[in-house]
């Protein structure tokens, strides 16, 4: 009787088993649900999803799980998350439908069906203010017999995201000796916000600062009010153009007093993160002198980043700036070329 009473009952294990998990999960915290298409279930919280890998929270892991986005196969949330949709924006919650579409929801109101794919970006409305920060340290130190070179760097950055803005600043610090040269110095920093107003489209406003001795640049800042757009936006990738003005102030080594113009400008950025481990970054920045259009700018970055485990990754950085009317003496195009290894979180 007892073997019989097993073999009636072993079809009910498995929805026992996942009852008593999703009790256990909303005991621990929310009970947000993930599918794999083995079959395999994951219950906890999910904390975000951005740049094509998910971050849960689950009672029985020591640290949270991070998964391919498009390795799930279902996915049902108990609260409401910002989801961004390719060009469109909404507080709701997920659930997978029978024919595997994705609704995007609300009580009864379903705002938006689509695949999973077309899903780009999710976080939680009320987590916490370090689940929205985001930081990045890295050192790098270069040396070689040949006329003793010594050169170390520092990059730091850190960025924090609401719900339809977001916070960033980023340092840069170069300083490199030489025998029979001089010490050559570089430093920049910049501080952003974007704000998203409509679909894809956004307000920037940025401040950057830069000392260069190669060009001869004893101080630059430059004061930017934009409009971007996010031309394309995917799990993989992502592509913007920003157009804007600029004031401009300026003071040279061989100057004593600054100078203070206006400069229109064009952006772009392009950024692949989900090429297996490696991330490319390339922005360019294109500055017109205003009114004569007698001089133009550019910056140009280039970032390769490999991800190592425990957050750790190496570095492979070009950044190129020229100018059509340098300051006496300096040179119209000077470039860095480095490598470091930071630590993000």
């Amino acid at each position: 009787m007892c073997l019989k009473f097993l073999q009636i009952n072993h079809t009910c294990i498995l929805p026992v088993f996942l009852i008593f998990l999703l009790s256990f999960s909303n005991l621990y915290g929310k009970s947000d649900t993930l599918v794999f298409d083995n079959g395999n279930m994951l219950v906890g919280e999910i904390k975000s999803m951005q740049k094509g890998v998910l971050e849960i929270d689950a009672p029985y892991g020591k640290s949270n799980f991070k998964i391919e986005w498009l390795s799930i196969k279902e996915i049902y949330t108990e609260s409401k998350f910002f989801i961004y949709v390719e060009t469109d924006i909404y507080f709701a919650r997920l659930a997978t439908l029978p024919d595997q579409k994705v609704k995007i929801f609300e009580g009864d109101s379903i705002f938006k069906t689509c695949e999973l794919d077309k899903i780009v970006y999710l976080a939680p409305i009320n987590d916490k203010f370090k689940d929205r920060l985001d930081v990045s340290i890295e050192v790098g130190l270069d040396l070689t017999r040949a006329q003793n070179l010594r050169q170390f760097s520092t990059r730091f950055s850190l960025s924090y995201r609401s719900e339809k803005s977001s916070i960033s600043t980023l340092f840069n610090s170069l300083r490199s000796s030489q025998e029979n040269t001089q010490l050559i110095l570089r430093n920049n920093g910049e501080f952003n916000y974007r704000h998203i107003f409509i679909n894809q489209w956004y307000i920037v406003a940025t401040f950057a600062g830069l000392s260069n001795t190669e060009q001869r640049i004893d101080i630059r800042t430059n004061t930017q009010l934009g409009l971007g757009n996010y031309i394309y936006s995917s799990n993989k990738a992502y592509w913007g153009l920003n157009f804007g003005m600029n004031s401009n102030f300026e003071r040279f080594e061989s100057e004593t007093s600054g100078n203070n113009n206006w400069e229109s400008y064009l952006g772009t950025e392009l950024n692949l993160f989900d090429v297996g481990d490696i991330n490319l970054l390339f922005t360019f920045k294109g500055y017109t002198s205003l009114p004569d259009f007698n001089r133009f700018r550019s910056d140009i970055n280039l970032d390769f980043k490999y991800d190592f485990p425990h957050d750790i990754f190496l570095r492979l950085g070009l950044s190129l700036n020229y100018d059509s009317q340098p300051a006496i003496g300096a040179s119209e195009v000077d470039y860095v070329l480095g490598t470091g290894i930071g630590w993000s979180w």
